[in-house]
């Protein structure tokens, strides 16, 4: 297991207990201090002293994609888990993944699984699974992403784990500190290998404050522009990535203006900052065929911004991709966790 932790102290002792507290033990606990400035290391140096598979190391700041890199090129297991130190795993997950791992998936082995979460906060105990999928997120989605230039897959770093040999092929990941781990994982491993699914949540991701997740994160002009930026560094790296491993398709890459998640965010960004809405860049993104194809929940978000007032616009993105009880609620209520 490979977790990050920056000025998480607070929260490491439950997570880590919860990682030596598994059904099957994971050999190793690689636990990756960023520079942290509270009592993390001290936290981590006392079960580094009671626990000998818990592995600690401490390295300047650099940012969760930069202490990723960190450590998994540390950690020496076959299997790798990724978990965020706020976050607690089920007691089953390694022996569930290593289970998932062994099935074949359409007839090959998978190099990574993944599964839900559940989110969770001080004041509520219980807001519900994510991510939610209107298909069955497993299987070989190599064609579908370099067609679309998107993955299917979009659980949170703490529903990942992988094969040594995927991520070795892979390779470090971006480390721009604007970056997030999980969304190159998503693009970078669906393009090289099937990936296996476990339904059940094996795990609980935490929402508070520090979160991108609060309040989801295109729900104000600054996390629309970050995710912007963030689309487009990981648009660059994927092409270098496919350029090293898979030349001969790699020119099947979409230019970012083709690509209608790009296009929206631009929509975004143009009609936040006070530029009104660009009904031209919106009909390129609303006549997409895969906004044709998407779920009915991401239409009705996608054509809201024909009509809505900016006010309620972004209240309603906030309600859509953020984590309440009232979701939560609504959720149950539709029969989806």
């Amino acid at each position: 297991m490979v977790v990050t932790s920056y000025n998480y102290a607070r929260f490491l002792g439950e997570c880590l207990d919860a990682c030596l507290g598994q059904t099957t033990p994971p050999d190793e606990i690689v636990v990756v201090d960023d520079g942290s400035t509270d009592d993390t290391w001290e936290i981590l140096s006392g079960y580094m002293a009671r626990h000998p598979q818990v592995r600690g190391i401490r390295r300047i700041n650099g940012g969760m994609c930069a202490s990723m890199n960190t450590g998994i090129e540390a950690a020496t297991g076959d299997v790798v888990l990724l978990l965020d130190a706020d976050d607690l795993p089920a007691k089953t997950r390694v022996e569930r993944v290593v289970a998932a791992l062994q099935r074949p998936v359409e007839g090959r082995t998978a190099g990574w699984v993944h599964h839900p979460l559940r989110r969770f906060s001080e004041s509520h105990d219980d807001l519900g699974p994510t991510p939610h999928y209107h298909a069955s997120p497993e299987g070989w989605f190599g064609p579908q992403v370099l067609a679309t230039a998107h993955s299917p897959v979009a659980t949170m770093t703490s529903g990942l784990a992988f094969r040594r040999e995927l991520l070795e092929m892979i390779g470090p990941i971006a480390d721009d500190r604007s970056l997030a781990q999980d969304m190159q994982y998503w693009a970078a491993a669906a393009l090289l290998s099937p990936v296996a699914w476990i339904g059940e949540p094996l795990g609980r991701y935490r929402v508070h404050g520090v979160s991108d997740s609060v309040g989801g994160m295109l729900s104000s002009l600054p996390k629309v522009q970050i995710t912007r930026r963030r689309v487009e560094l990981i648009d660059a790296w994927l092409r270098k990535l496919l350029e090293r491993l898979r030349p001969e398709v790699a020119s099947q890459w979409r230019a970012l203006d083709e690509q209608p998640g790009y296009n929206w965010l631009r929509f975004l960004e143009g009609w936040l900052a006070g530029s009104g809405r660009d009904f031209g860049l919106l009909m390129k993104v609303l006549r997409h065929p895969e906004t044709r194809r998407a779920p009915l929940q991401q239409r009705v978000y996608l054509y809201s911004s024909t009509c809505l007032p900016q006010s309620w616009f972004t209240a309603f993105s906030r309600f859509v991709f953020g984590a309440s009880p009232l979701k939560a609620f609504v959720r149950r209520s539709l029969g989806r966790g």
